[in-house]
């Protein structure tokens, strides 16, 4: 259970027809825009072989990930066969890939031991880990490549539509994708004859283009621009030792390309020398220095293992055809038994790592049942594998659950930020209950929870009433005048100003008395659907409704007839003023806003020229075969 499998899940389950149209996504982060959740390819599919299959989402993601594992090395075979016209050193590059994790002894993994040098480290990160969306961009990457190339020498706009497509396609599946496009893309430029650069350039950017255009509806600019907000708050961001490793890398790449490279007559091997380099230096400077200038550096082993194969079989392509035949028929059968010998051991490892088990038994799913049973409406703080799982067996809504690196309310995570790590329940108590949630479980050092988020678990006993406890996992109450999520208060008593530091919260302890006032009436908050919320409330017309969903554009409201303007507080959550003189009704409205709506008109626009520029340029050639005849 220490994996984001039920991440995907969860989405595959939940998102209905998010796929087509801008949807609210109420179940993670306080709310979120669903195109904030993940890139859609994994549990698109995982959606759609569930419906076709008739098997549950679960079995569906486990075959998906026995695919794409093995996708991965066939691609990479497939594209330095058709590059190179060398089949026997493409299967070694492959089985290399296949079999060895080069990573493993070059940039070790933390806890590592030279003992699991030869383990499977790719069929671990698929399958315990989260890793599955990356390897599926990383096995679409040899593919796109290929095509990308064969746009460059044929000029079609037949194959330029395939590979802008493609590129689309890996972006869908992950992040990661357009940075190891980015990379192969531009290895290949530099690879290739000097004297077609900016030709080559200007028909790739064009290429480049179209593909963003393509992947719009899942790709806006507000998720670009929250990414890098998202990642300062877990990672170190840009330092001066990133500005020294992006030096380096591209002096040395200036170096190879100019002196070294030149006198190496075949291009493909300096594609390889080029994308060895550029994917390799990245976890390096990382691991050795602490330097990084792409975010998550050490994830980018993934791609050093992919590129290392194709550097070592094919550098050692010209010494290993002068050998005598007697020598390479020796070295051939030496690799292959070698091969086979770790066939046997990765079965041997395959088999204590995927283990068939009751996932009743589990505390994820335990602990979400407990909940949906016990406290249903109740918005829910859950950690670590709790999180990530429990809306795979339950529509739960949480204060959490999102991957960080995707957070859409960039407040949440300093709120988050301080239940984590923090060990006074002033503070703890002041963000979650701001936040309108109503329980929080927690997970000690004994828990069989895997990643155990907080440092101080004990900070609330004795201080929040216990509601259930098994197995070190303990679920507090944290004492609410109502679960709902809409509360009328004095305007004055909005969060104006974003909070300085966590522990700033004089503005946040201020806003949760006013949502204990008993002077104040209550407001019932009723979700119809995802992208509807009805709210009940009496209220008079200088008071406000604070509603404790994360802020977007896109939400709409009205109250009586009229529009309400929807406005966002310091916490990055909805507030309006209903203007009621009495009971009244407020409706909210979710579109997506001009921006997500936007992005989706030019996604499908995209797709559609995706059929109609080829053809029009197939008519204009034939035209022009027939107007050269009758001349």
């Amino acid at each position: 259970m220490n994996s984001m499998h039920g991440y995907w899940i969860a989405m595959a389950k939940l998102a209905g027809d998010s796929w087509f149209r801008p949807s609210w996504w109420p179940y993670w982060g306080a709310g979120m825009p669903f195109e904030f959740t993940y890139q859609p390819l994994i549990p698109g599919l995982t959606t759609l072989w569930a419906s076709l299959g008739g098997i549950s989402q679960a079995l569906a993601l486990q075959r998906i990930s026995g695919v794409i594992y093995c996708l991965a090395p066939v691609t990479l075979f497939l594209m330095a066969w058709l590059l190179t016209r060398a089949p026997g050193y493409s299967f070694f590059a492959a089985l290399f890939y296949s079999l060895l994790s080069p990573t493993q002894l070059l940039v070790t993994d933390p806890g590592f031991e030279i003992k699991n040098a030869l383990d499977a480290r790719r069929l671990y990160l698929v399958g315990m880990w989260d890793e599955l969306p990356h390897l599926a961009a990383l096995a679409l990457l040899p593919v796109t490549i290929l095509f990308l190339y064969w746009s460059i020498q044929k000029r079609s706009v037949g194959y330029s539509a395939v590979t802008a497509a493609l590129i689309a396609l890996t972006t869908s599946a992950s992040l990661f994708g357009p940075p190891m496009i980015a990379m192969g893309a531009l290895c290949l430029l530099f690879a290739l004859p000097a004297k077609e650069f900016k030709r080559n350039l200007t028909l790739a950017a064009i290429i480049g283009l179209y593909a963003f255009a393509l992947s719009l509806p899942f790709l806006p600019p507000s998720l670009l621009a929250a990414i890098p907000k998202a990642s300062q708050y877990v990672e170190e961001g840009w330092t001066l030792g990133s500005v020294a490793a992006a030096a380096i890398v591209l002096v040395t790449w200036l170096v190879l390309w100019k002196f070294a490279l030149p006198h190496v007559d075949d291009w493909r091997l300096r594609f390889f020398v080029l994308f060895a380099f550029l994917t390799s230096s990245i976890p390096l400077f990382a691991t050795y220095l602490h330097w990084q200038f792409l975010p998550q550096a050490a994830r980018y082993k993934m791609e050093m293992e992919f590129a290392l194969p194709l550097l070592v079989l094919f550098g050692a392509r010209r010494w290993f055809e002068r050998a005598w035949q007697a020598l390479r028929a020796v070295v051939v059968i030496a690799l292959l038994a070698l091969a086979v010998g770790q066939l046997v051991h990765y079965g041997r490892f395959a088999r204590n790592v995927l283990r068939r088990a009751s996932v009743t038994e589990t505390i994820e799913y335990r602990v979400t049942r407990w909940v949906e049973q016990n406290l249903p409406g109740v918005r829910l703080l859950l950690p670590g594998s709790i999180e990530k799982w429990a809306d795979a067996f339950a529509p739960i809504q949480q204060f959490s659950g999102e991957s960080w690196s995707t957070t859409y309310n960039q407040t949440k995570l300093e709120g988050f930020g301080t239940l984590k790590y923090g060990s006074d329940p002033r503070f703890s108590l002041a963000w979650s209950r701001a936040f309108g949630v109503g329980a929080i479980a927690v997970s000690g050092p004994k828990s069989p929870e895997f990643w155990k988020p907080f440092w101080h678990p004990e900070q609330f006993e004795g201080v929040l009433p216990v509601l259930w406890r098994q197995d070190d996992v303990t679920i507090y109450r944290i004492p609410q005048r109502t679960t709902s999520l809409a509360h009328v208060i004095s305007e004055a008593a909005i969060v104006h100003k974003v909070p300085v530091r966590p522990g700033d919260i004089e503005g946040i302890e201020r806003y949760v008395a006013a949502l204990d006032d008993p002077s104040m009436p209550f407001a019932e908050l009723r979700w119809e659907g995802n992208n509807r919320i009805r709210i009940h409330a009496t209220a008079s017309v200088e008071q406000a409704l604070s509603v404790q969903v994360s802020f977007h554009p896109g939400w709409h409201a009205s109250s009586g007839g009229h529009a309400s303007q929807v406005k966002r507080d310091g916490l990055g959550l909805m507030w309006l003023q209903p203007r009621c003189a009495g009971p009244c009704d407020v409706e909210l409205n979710y579109d997506g806003g001009w921006e997500l709506r936007i992005c989706r008109y030019i996604g499908v626009a995209a797709i559609i020229g995706l059929f109609l520029i080829p053809l029009a340029a197939q008519r204009r050639r034939v035209d022009s075969i027939i107007d050269v005849r009758n001349a």
